[in-house]
């Protein structure tokens, strides 16, 4: 065994163990009502408003109360530093992510975060969570940061199991809910309530103490706060640097002797800045609370940073310098254009030095009106004795319903393949204003491909579950009897049902569902966690899954049988499919046949987009190529479907052999996502001295299809196969092999079936020749209607 192997059991050990410690705590002991858990900005700091509500938790009408506060190990020694100075020799430092930390998370009655708890974290009932997050949003957030929406899922349900979230305008509320899609999933209370960390600005003389601290009364003072403008994959650090230290120069001679300007970079890069070439430019000092040190200050400048609208309350100066706005904008985006602000917007240091020498001319009254509405003196006191004393200091606001019923799906990877395209179909054919829908997934499934998630209507909401099983000890062996061994007893029943109850739990918390539906229908372990949900369920089956094990062995029958049985209802998406699911099952009373829509007029629609490949698309010819073959009079044959076992290229590309002996001039096309018979089916191409094009990967094939002569559909076993319904919605000449699943389709619209073996796609292939196979022709507005029919009969 390797030392890679070795190390990678060792972890995988380690967190075993301490999800089992946790566990414990979560549930055999009992919430500790005095017990007071906070946490800012995942432990890397103590800022905001969570500095400001430890500072109130520090008072003695707290004193009953143990108040721990998360922190990074390597944040230590700076914060308990802090603490110090404040004189908050109560408030406890806990290491987050010990076991001391997880204890104090599943048995403190009250938590505080501006962001969000880890990815393990499962809300207690009992449990009191306060959520004030950490700045009103100036660039986009959530859903509506289209490359990196995939990853909300933690911040999302950390949203959603909050009692308590804190808005201090009603701008940041209504960005902050659309963004999260809190809409019809929030069950707890708002506090329109101003930010604790502003009501210092409210208090001018904390400022002035301050500045004679640090002898600065006869100083104009700045403080310079630039957006990082990295990522956690990729900090590019050097660069930052380099382009902070280019404005500073010249910024540091311009000042005067009676200026000096602070900076604060994020941590990633103030480590490494080096202030001793400047004269007039120094560090951000960070024994100070940044807001307090704030209120000494003259002016801000920023750039992108919702600083600014906490700042806007001292009625100081507010900078602008946005030497990068178009890059960034492109980049993240923002809600507002900077234009539309009050402030001096600035692109050069000649610009800004003018600004600083100049005195505030900006009215920034309706600013502070829409954008400061709540903030106060006293925040912190007003949002302590609501959440924890039960007073009502606070204005509570909830969120209205709209009465509909709340259906979540999961779609899987979203990935180029039928199960996407028949989920799209669904959302393109039914009334989404009918329900409130919303589509689960992995995060990790497409954390390299974020942008599928385009695909998703807007009207649908998303909502992704941000991690894998946490396990314990005993729920890890029971996995592995269960999956690995396919051991089925009272211990694994046990175990399962406790781990993939939790499971849900972490992922949705209490949120309400009229609905889940496991779309896919594949993916073990969501089918595990769906199948747990108290409530009503359903399980799509979108193909014949006895042949599925068979011919790939990528099903697990016990979860199959277990879920077939259990789940509510069981749509198979036609008739064909019911015998072999009710093998697995042995229940027939919950199967009901659902059709898959068809979007014939999208079909239609892309048919007529100009052929392209796209940068992944791989083909054994190039794009002119192609196109020439395609503008030319040989008979083209087509397929289309993932590179697989069951779609029977390999029996299709002999059996084109086998025809091309005596039909000359006709060329075969394959297309397909993906699979693992590519590389053998681009080979067998290659070799084949018939001509065969294989193309792998194209966002739009209709163009292709619909200059195409004949469709074929070669699968061993199939659920439908929507590539026939798309070549029959061009008008095509389509055959499938005689098979459940198109089988029943075929013959109500009177297509043509041939027997799955290479003489029966032959003679297939003859029979196209001379004329005996035609388009079917289908109403597809007519059998969308009567799947629409199908799907809404689930909420009867």
């Amino acid at each position: 065994m390797t030392n890679m192997k070795l190390l990678n059991m060792y972890k995988k050990a380690k967190v075993i163990i301490l999800n089992s410690y946790y566990s414990f705590y979560y549930y055999k002991a009992r919430l500790n009502k005095k017990l007071i858990l906070m946490e800012s900005k995942n432990g890397g700091d103590l800022a905001g408003n969570m500095f400001h509500i430890l500072l109130e938790l520090s008072k003695p009408e707290y004193k009953e109360y143990t108040v721990y506060l998360s922190v990074l190990e390597s944040k230590q020694v700076s914060i308990q530093n802090q603490l110090n100075k404040y004189g908050m020799g109560n408030i406890r430092i806990t290491r987050t992510n010990s076991y001391h930390y997880y204890k104090y998370l599943a048995t403190a009655k009250y938590l505080f975060t501006d962001t969000s708890f880890n990815r393990s974290y499962v809300k207690k009932e009992g449990q009191v969570i306060t959520n004030t997050w950490h700045g009103t949003p100036l660039k986009k957030m959530g859903r509506d940061v289209e490359d990196r929406a995939y990853g909300i899922g933690n911040v999302q349900r950390n949203l959603l199991f909050a009692d308590y979230l804190v808005y201090p305008n009603d701008y940041m509320k209504e960005k902050m809910i659309d963004a999260y899609m809190l809409n019809d999933l929030y069950e707890g209370t708002i506090l329109n309530e101003g930010y604790p960390r502003n009501s210092v600005f409210f208090h001018k003389e904390i400022g002035q103490d301050i500045k004679r601290e640090l002898g600065l009364e006869d100083k104009q003072v700045f403080i310079y706060m630039p957006t990082w403008r990295g990522t956690l994959v990729k900090k590019n650090t050097d660069h930052l640097l380099a382009l902070i230290e280019y404005h500073l120069r010249p910024l540091d001679k311009a000042l005067k002797d009676n200026q000096v300007l602070y900076v604060k970079l994020h941590p990633f890069v103030s480590k490494d800045a080096d202030y001793s070439k400047y004269e007039h430019i120094k560090p951000y000092p960070d024994q100070y609370d940044t807001y307090e040190f704030l209120n000494m200050c003259d002016c801000l400048i920023t750039d992108y940073s919702s600083v600014f609208y906490d700042f806007a309350n001292t009625g100081k100066k507010i900078i602008l310098f946005a030497y990068d706005e178009t890059e960034y904008i492109k980049e993240r985006g923002l809600y507002v254009s900077l234009d539309s602000l009050p402030f001096p917007v600035v692109k050069s240091v000649k610009n800004l030095v003018y600004e600083l020498n100049s005195p505030k001319n900006y009215d920034d009254t309706q600013f502070l009106k829409e954008c400061c509405t709540y903030d106060s003196p006293g925040a912190a006191e007003r949002i302590c004795r609501h959440v924890i004393k039960g007073e009502k200091q606070c204005r509570e606001e909830k969120l209205p319903k709209n009465g509909k019923d709340t259906v979540i799906l999961f779609g899987s990877a979203l990935s180029k393949n039928g199960l996407t395209t028949a989920l799209i179909n669904l959302f393109n054919n039914i009334d989404l204003k009918k329900r409130n829908y919303f589509v689960t997934f992995n995060e990790q499934a497409l954390k390299k491909a974020p942008l599928r998630l385009a695909q998703i209507p807007e009207e649908v909401g998303i909502y992704p579950m941000s991690s894998g099983e946490s396990f314990t000890l005993f729920e890890a062996a029971a996995y592995l009897f269960y999956f690995k061994w396919n051991k089925e007893n009272a211990f694994t029943e046990k175990y399962l049902d406790r781990l993939y109850k939790r499971e849900w739990k972490k992922h949705f918390g209490d949120t309400h569902f009229d609905h889940v539906i496991q779309f896919a229908g594949y993916e073990k372990k969501v089918i595990n966690l769906f199948q747990r949900y108290e409530g009503a369920k359903t399980i799509y089956v979108h193909s014949d899954m006895v042949a599925e094990m068979k011919t790939r062995g990528n099903q697990h029958y016990l979860t199959l049988k277990n879920a077939y049985q259990k789940y509510d209802n069981v749509a198979v998406i036609t008739s064909d499919t019911v015998p072999p699911t009710l093998e697995i099952s042995g229940r027939e009373d919950n199967i009901v046949v659902i059709n898959n829509c068809h979007a014939h007029k999208e079909v239609i629609r892309k048919s007529k987009e100009p052929l392209a490949f796209d940068v992944d698309t791989k083909c054994n010819i190039t794009e002119q190529e192609l196109k020439k073959i395609l503008a030319g009079d040989k008979k083209k044959f087509i397929t289309i479907g993932r590179f697989s076992p069951e779609k029977g290229h390999l029996m299709l590309m002999k059996a084109f052999e086998k025809f091309c002996v005596e039909y000359k001039d006709v060329c075969l096309i394959i297309i397909g996502g993906h699979g693992v018979l590519y590389n053998q089916t681009l080979e067998y191409a290659k070799n084949s001295e018939e001509e065969i094009i294989i193309i792998k990967s194209i966002k739009n094939p209709m163009p292709i299809l619909k200059q195409c002569d004949f469709f074929i559909l070669s699968s061993y076993y199939e659920g439908l196969g929507l590539t026939l319904l798309e070549a029959d919605a061009l008008g095509i000449p389509t055959m499938s092999t005689d098979i459940p699943g198109p089988r029943g389709f075929i013959k109500d619209y009177n297509g043509y079936l041939v027997e799955a073996s290479e003489s029966g796609l032959e003679m297939g292939m003859i029979a196209f020749m001379k004329g005996e196979v035609k388009a079917m022709n289908v109403d597809y507005g007519r059998y969308n209607r009567g799947a629409v029919e199908q799907f809404d009969s689930l909420f009867e």
